[in-house]
């Protein structure tokens, strides 16, 4: 007799799902990647928003050996000697390079009769060739989606020189301190002031902070849009320096009657600030094309800039801070107070 005949055939039986609960269980694994994203983008945010802020610690250390090196911050931005309409010389962003681990790219460059500038009529040029399509991860913001290399509508970066996303610090207009024109002037692109620590055609140090180097910018990003345009102080490129082709436009100490309304005179990598923080809104002869002197302070990072202050140390400051405070931050001198920002 088979023994299979005398026993009870076990059948193991397999629950199964409903479609019912299937669409359930993949509603959940939706919920949780939803709840899951943002969380994820936050982290990956703030550790963009950390490597921001390393890069200035950078700066800020390379402008303190620079200074220790010169007795002096560098020139914020100058003129050069090349005969031309725009006679472009270089910022205060080639004078750190030496301090920032490229001594040999610095040792290259031609800063006598070479153009910094990336506009086709006056190109890289007398061995500043090397500066075109030459990324420096410092000088950019990890968080900003705009094109390094980007010939927005109002530059003339032809050539694909670097386009920053850190500018130099040269005053605040209006001037906290009171002091008008003997400190700050206009010209058709926009207010000139000399009251920060980088400043156009000529050198600023610590001893100008009389405010205090932890109460000063120095540096801070601009590497986010205005409404949907980048419109950052790049108008030859990063590198380029002050368009001066009609005389000495330095502001002396104090003074600034060299400057007048009608002047068609502007710097490349400084900013005098006038408007606020992460502004959508662009003011026409002010702030409003990147060959102008007040472009706006703004960043990727939700409400917030990195900024770097003459102390060496990083802050981040909201968009929503008190715009007496932030032109007194940007003021080396004005002898007021600063209130928590």
């Amino acid at each position: 007799m088979n023994p299979r005949h005398g026993r009870k055939t076990r059948r193991l039986r397999f629950a199964a799902f409903t479609l019912v609960e299937l669409l359930v269980v993949i509603a959940i694994i939706g919920i949780l990647i939803a709840l899951l994203l943002p969380a994820v983008q936050a982290a990956r945010e703030a550790a963009r928003r950390m490597q921001c802020s390393n890069n200035l610690k950078q700066m800020g250390l390379a402008l303190h050996n620079y200074h220790d090196t010169f007795r002096s911050f560098p020139i914020g931005s100058r003129s050069g000697t090349l005969s031309s309409y725009n006679t472009y010389g270089t910022n205060w962003r080639s004078a750190l390079l030496a301090f920032l681990e490229q001594k040999p790219l610095y040792d290259s460059l031609n800063f006598e009769t070479g153009s910094f500038s990336g506009w086709e009529n006056q190109p890289f040029s007398g061995g500043n060739e090397v500066l075109v399509g030459l990324a420096i991860p410092v000088y950019k913001c990890p968080s900003s989606t705009i094109d390094p290399f980007i010939n927005e509508p109002t530059s003339i970066n032809d050539r694909g020189g670097l386009m920053h996303d850190y500018v130099g610090i040269s005053g605040a207009y209006p001037d906290p301190g009171g002091r008008g024109t003997s400190v700050c002037r206009q010209s058709s692109r926009g207010y000139v002031c000399n009251t920060g620590l980088l400043l156009p055609h000529q050198v600023a140090g610590i001893k100008h902070a009389s405010d205090g180097t932890s109460h000063t910018m120095i540096v801070a990003e601009q590497s986010g849009l205005v409404g949907d345009r980048p419109i950052r102080s790049n108008y030859g490129g990063g590198w380029a320096g002050a368009r001066d082709h009609t005389g000495d436009y330095s502001l002396n100490p104090r003074r600034a009657n060299q400057i007048s309304s009608g002047d068609n005179y502007y710097h490349c990598g400084l900013t005098v600030v006038r408007w606020a923080i992460n502004s959508r809104t662009s003011q026409a002869n002010s702030s409003n094309a990147t060959y102008e002197t007040n472009t706006i302070l703004n960043s990727f990072h939700p409400g917030v800039i990195n900024v770097l202050l003459g102390d060496g140390s990083v802050q981040s400051i909201a968009d929503s801070i008190d715009m007496e405070t932030l032109r007194r931050l940007a003021a080396a001198d004005d002898g007021l107070p600063i209130d928590e920002f």
